[in-house]
């Protein structure tokens, strides 16, 4: 009897053990269709780009900017670059990184270049995007990706034009999911890495 009740014991210990190990190791918060199908873009060379199937079957972070931000885009810039050498750091493989601006007008191939060289972005799997006004609107309605023009104020170096618009870096899994979304500016390195790992086991 007393044997019995410690098998049973063990059996539940067990059981437990395998519920926690395999049942949230690789829990994400979010689990959402994109919403939309293919979309032709360019990127900052002036190459198609089919969103989002040019990322099938790769772990996409992808963020949301343009180029006269003053402040929240270069900072998210800034820690998708970070984040970029933490995947090579840790030999993470099959990540790519994109961002898409909402201001297609004034944020042509050339331009987005030109951010990104002055920032010295390594191009090997971080991508700039941009399109045709009515396709990047569609995306950031499909993606709850606020972006509202604002005034436009006048400097000696020429006319600074502002956007009211969404803080926000999506993690997409290899399927083309939503699997979870951070803060852009304020984003916690170490929680993305972990998350990443999570979709690569």
């Amino acid at each position: 009897m007393f044997s019995f009740k410690i098998e049973k014991y063990l059996l539940v210990i067990s059981f437990l053990s395998i519920i926690l190990i395999y049942g949230c190791s690789k829990k994400l918060p979010m689990d959402k269709q994109i919403g939309f199908d293919s979309i032709t873009l360019l990127n900052q060379d002036s190459s198609q780009v089919v969103f989002p199937d040019e990322y099938k079957n790769k772990i996409l972070l992808l963020t949301f900017i343009y180029t006269n931000c003053p402040d929240i885009c270069p900072m998210t810039t800034h820690n998708m670059q970070l984040l970029q050498e933490e995947v090579k750091k840790d030999n993470l493989k099959n990540v790519q990184f994109a961002e898409l601006s909402f201001d297609p007008e004034r944020d042509v191939p050339s331009v987005l270049k030109e951010f990104g060289d002055i920032r010295n972005i390594n191009y090997n799997n971080f991508t700039f995007l941009t399109g045709k006004e009515a396709d990047v609107k569609k995306i950031l309605n499909n993606m709850d990706i606020l972006a509202l023009p604002g005034d436009t104020t006048k400097t000696e170096s020429g006319n600074v034009y502002f956007f009211t618009h969404t803080d926000r870096i999506d993690l997409i899994d290899q399927n083309g999911r939503i699997r979870n979304e951070y803060r852009g500016s304020k984003a916690n390195i170490q929680e993305i890495i972990k998350d990443i790992k999570a979709l690569e086991d």
